[in-house]
C-alpha cells in the first residue's frame, strides 16, 4: 500500500489543473516554503503584511547569527593559527565564504526591488497568463511548468541531502573513532560540521559540548545551503519564465502568413494588429528583463566573486580524494560548481534565444507589406538587436564567457594552493 499511495502523492505534486493563478502551483508553494524558512519572501507584495513583518524580525536574527558565526570562525582560524592544519583552515574559510554567500542573499531579499520583481513573475509575467494566446504558447507554458516542477523537487532533494551529508558525516567520523565511548582516544578532539572560538575548548573536547555544538549545526547548516540554492532556485525559475516569453514571440513572428502577392488591405490590417501584439508581447518582455537587471545586479556580482573563492577552497579540500572528503565535500561541491554553470548556461541561453528572435525578424515576409508595416518591421528589428541579457554590476555580461573565466582561474589557484599543502605536509612530516 505504500508505493501506491507515494505514488498518488507524487503524482497530485505534479497536478495543478485546479490551480486558479500562480501562486497555487505546488513548485512555487515549495518555493514559498523554502524563502519562508530563512523569512525571505515577500508575503507583503501579496497582502500578507503581518506574517511579513514577523518573517522580516526572524531574517534580521537570522542575518545577526550568520555575522556571528563568522566572526567566530574567524576568530578560531586566528587564535588555532599556529597549530590548525591546512586542511582544517580550508574547512573554516569554506564555511566563512558560505555565510557571506548566505548573507548577501538574504540582505537581497530585504530590498524592494527583490519584493517587487518577485510580485511581478507572479502577478503579471508568468506564462500562466499568456498561455491562452496561441496553441504553442499553452505548449511553451506545459513545458516551462514541468521543468520548474522537476526543478524545484532537485533543488529541495539537493539541500536535504546536502545539509545531512555535511552535518552527520562529522558525527560517524566521531562515532568510528570511538568518541562517544568511555575510553576515548587520547589527545583527541571531536570533529564538527563548523568550527567557532567559544571561549572553552569543552565543546571540542567534551561530549556534552559536543552535542550542543551538533545540534546547533544542524539549523545553522539548513539555513545556509536553504538561502544559497533557493535564490538561485528563484533565478532559474524566472528565466525559465524569460526564455518561454521568448519562444513564444518567436513562433508569433514564423506565424506570419507568407504570399507570392501583396498583401490585400484586410491582409495588412491582420498583419498590422499581429505585429502591434509582437512588439507590445517584446516591451513586456524588455521591461520585465531590466527590472530584474537592476534587481539582482549586485547579487549577480557578488555571485561571481564569491564562487571564485568558493570554488578554488572547496577543489582543493575535495580533491584528497579520501573517503571523509569525498562523502562531506562531494556535494557540496556539487552545490557549488552546479550554481556557477546553472546560472551562466541559462542566462547564455537567454542571449542566444534573443539572436534567434533577430534571424526570426529577418524571415518577416515584409516585402509583401504595406509601408506603414514595412516600417514598423524595420523599427522592430533595430530594437531587437540590442540583445536580452542580465548585467552583474550593470557591467559584466552573465553567461558561459565569464563562467570560463572563473574556472580557469579557479583551476590556476587551485594547482598554486595544492602545491602549496603537498609541500606544508612534507614539511610536518
Amino acid at each position: 500500500m505504500a508505493p501506491p499511495r507515494m505514488f498518488r502523492t507524487f503524482k497530485k505534486w505534479f497536478d495543478d489543473s485546479d490551480a486558479q493563478y500562480p501562486l497555487e502551483f505546488n513548485y512555487v508553494r515549495q518555493l514559498i516554503r523554502l524563502l519562508s524558512s530563512v523569512g525571505s519572501w515577500p508575503h507583503n507584495q501579496f497582502g500578507r503584511h503581518r506574517l511579513h513583518l514577523i518573517l522580516s524580525i526572524y531574517n534580521l536574527f537570522l542575518i545577526a547569527v550568520a555575522i556571528t558565526i563568522s566572526s567566530a570562525a574567524a576568530a578560531y582560524i586566528w587564535f588555532y593559527r599556529e597549530t590548525i592544519s591546512f586542511s582544517a583552515m580550508g574547512h573554516v574559510i569554506l564555511c566563512i565564504l558560505l555565510e557571506t554567500l548566505y548573507l548577501q542573499r538574504m540582505l537581497t531579499g530585504r530590498t524592494k526591488k527583490y519584493g517587487e520583481i518577485v510580485r511581478d513573475l507572479l502577478k503579471e509575467f508568468h506564462l500562466f497568463y499568456f498561455q491562452n494566446r496561441s496553441q504553442y504558447a499553452s505548449k511553451m507554458f506545459k513545458q516551462v511548468q514541468l521543468i520548474s516542477k522537476i526543478f524545484t523537487m532537485y533543488v529541495t532533494f539537493h539541500i536535504i541531502s546536502g545539509v545531512s551529508l555535511f552535518t552527520f558525516q562529522p558525527w560517524f567520523n566521531n562515532y568510528r573513532n570511538g568518541m562517544f565511548g568511555d575510553d576515548r582516544p587520547a589527545n583527541k578532539t571531536f570533529e564538527h560540521s563548523l568550527y567557532f572560538y567559544c571561549f572553552t575548548d569543552q565543546f571540542y573536547t567534551t561530549v556534552n559540548g559536543y552535542w550542543i555544538l551538533f545540534f546547533f549545526n544542524i539549523p545553522t547548516s539548513f539555513h545556509t545551503s536553504s538561502g544559497i540554492l533557493t535564490y538561485d532556485l528563484l533565478l532559474s525559475l524566472i528565466v525559465f519564465q524569460i526564455l518561454g516569453h521568448l519562444k513564444i514571440m518567436k513562433n508569433d513572428l514564423l506565424r506570419i502568413p507568407s504570399t507570392d502577392d501583396i498583401y490585400s488591405v484586410e491582409e495588412n490590417m491582420r498583419v498590422r494588429d499581429t505585429l502591434k501584439g509582437i512588439i507590445d508581447h517584446h516591451n513586456i518582455i524588455i521591461k520585465f528583463v531590466d527590472k530584474c537587471s537592476d534587481a539582482f545586479s549586485n547579487y549577480l556580482f557578488m555571485f561571481y566573486m564569491l564562487m571564485q573563492l568558493l570554488t578554488i577552497v572547496v577543489t582543493v579540500e575535495v580533491t584528497s580524494f579520501t573517503a571523509d572528503a569525498l562523502a562531506k565535500y562531494g556535494p557540496l561541491t556539487l552545490a557549488i560548481y552546479q550554481p556557477l554553470i546553472q546560472i551562466s548556461i541559462l542566462f547564455e541561453m537567454i542571449s542566444t534565444q534573443s539572436e534567434k528572435l533577430v534571424d526570426a525578424i529577418y524571415e518577416v515576409p515584409w516585402e509583401c507589406m504595406d509601408t506603414s508595416n514595412r516600417r514598423t518591421v524595420m523599427f522592430f528589428l533595430l530594437r531587437a538587436q540590442t540583445p536580452v541579457t542580465l548585467k552583474a554590476a550593470k557591467m559584466v555580461p552573465v553567461g558561459v564567457m565569464t563562467m570560463t573565466a572563473v574556472l580557469k582561474t579557479t583551476f590556476s589557484y587551485y594547482m598554486l594552493l595544492n602545491a602549496i599543502a603537498e609541500s606544508a605536509e612534507q614539511s610536518q612530516a
